[in-house]
């Protein structure tokens, strides 16, 4: 029986460690996609849609890069993160934290559809342009639209899952309290993505948010070592 009880602490002392790295590495992912894209790129800014195509054509291995880890890896950090933070505040049932890690395994299937269609779509795109097809002009919309709308244009599914996550923690008394009243602010802005027109939302979300992931990562480390105790 002890023998039972020790081999569950051993495990769920490893699933928060896990969980940490996790929170600790999303971040990285985000910022190799800023440096990526806003230091090692630079888009034209035309309205040839030609001029845009050529240029991605030259930095297809950059580009696929910068979505590898954008999405796929970002995604397969962040379904370790979501079980974790799960397991860790998941003291009492609750259909609230739940529907909180429900959202979150629908934005990890998000960031693995739109990394999949991101990496297809532009390969396909690259090989039309090639081709002198007109059709790449045409793929270039659709590919984009579908990415940026599954994949970070609207960060509603994210905001959501940090929305509920930090309502729970504050009602079990999870946690920090300050952690989730930040959680609080994070998920009203990834909600707030909604407004398009307002495109510095989206900034202040993924700015906020890395704070939150370094934060969520520290708090499973703590209450690691305090159990460890």
């Amino acid at each position: 029986m002890n023998h039972n009880i020790s081999d569950q602490k051993t495990s769920n002392h490893i699933h928060m460690r896990w969980g940490a790295s996790a929170f600790f590495a999303m971040p990285m992912c985000y910022i190799v996609m800023f440096l990526i894209y806003g230091v090692a790129l630079s888009i034209p800014q035309t309205a040839s849609v030609s001029d845009k195509i050529a240029y991605i054509e030259s930095q297809q291995s950059l580009l696929s890069l910068a979505n590898i880890f954008g999405y796929l890896v970002f995604g397969g950090f962040l379904f370790i993160a979501v079980q974790a933070t799960h397991a860790r505040l998941n003291v009492l049932s609750s259909h609230l934290l739940n529907a909180a890690s429900a959202f979150g395994f629908i934005w990890v299937v998000f960031m693995f559809g739109s990394g999949m269609v991101a990496l297809v779509g532009m390969n396909t795109m690259v090989l039309l342009f090639a081709k002198g097809s007109s059709h790449a002009d045409t793929l270039f919309y659709v590919y984009t639209t579908v990415v940026n709308g599954l994949g970070g244009g609207i960060e509603l599914v994210g905001g959501i899952w940090v929305l509920l996550i930090s309502i729970h923690g504050l009602k079990a008394a999870q946690l920090a309290k300050g952690l989730h009243l930040l959680g609080l602010v994070v998920g009203a802005l990834g909600v707030l993505t909604l407004f398009q027109s307002v495109p510095e939302l989206k900034d202040a979300f993924g700015l906020s948010q890395i704070v939150w992931f370094v934060w969520m990562g520290c708090a499973l480390l703590k209450s690691r070592a305090e159990r460890t105790q």
